[in-house]
């Protein structure tokens, strides 16, 4: 009789820990799937045991790390649109410099009634017009990378002469 009760209670002893470890081995494989790049799916449990306590505290770090990633994605985004920002900055302020040294000069001559204001003039409009040329290619280039993921469709004809061969 003792030597059947300790097979029965062995027998059970394996079911249980067979069950135990077969949820504990699902809960792993999960942990190994989670990845930066991709959703996380979150593990359903239904009962509220220790294994339940497990799978609450996965589901919280599931969360976090999304909302982590998110925040990450964000951070990198609005960074790269700063450097961006603070290099037209730049390039919009190198022209205005000459331009403004050029006026200075320019009223310098005026006031002291300089002999060569209408050439100097000429040399101020010169720079003036070159260095509004370059801030409008400046700005054309900024709009141009603004729409780059704007498709816009062009159609042209193929048709090859009959003397060319393509290979």
């Amino acid at each position: 009789l003792n030597a059947f009760i300790f097979l029965i209670a062995g027998v059970i002893a394996v079911f249980l820990t067979n069950r135990i470890t077969e949820s504990f081995t699902w809960i792993g494989e999960k942990m190994r799937e989670i990845n930066l790049g991709k959703h996380n799916e979150e593990i359903t449990w239904t009962r509220n045991d220790e294994i339940g306590g497990l799978v609450s505290e996965y589901n919280k770090m599931v969360r976090k790390l999304e909302q982590s990633v998110a925040d990450m994605t964000r951070a990198e985004r609005e960074g790269a649109w700063r450097e961006m920002a603070r290099q037209v900055a730049h390039e919009i302020k190198n022209p205005l410099t000459p331009m403004k040294l050029s006026i200075q000069y320019l009223q310098k001559a005026i006031d002291n009634n300089a002999p060569n204001v209408k050439e100097l003039s000429s040399g101020v409009a010169k720079t003036l017009i070159e260095q509004i040329e370059h801030l409008a290619k400046i700005a054309s280039e900024f709009s141009q990378f603004a729409n780059i993921g704007t498709v816009k469709n062009e159609e042209f004809d193929i048709n090859f002469e009959e003397d060319i061969v393509i290979k």
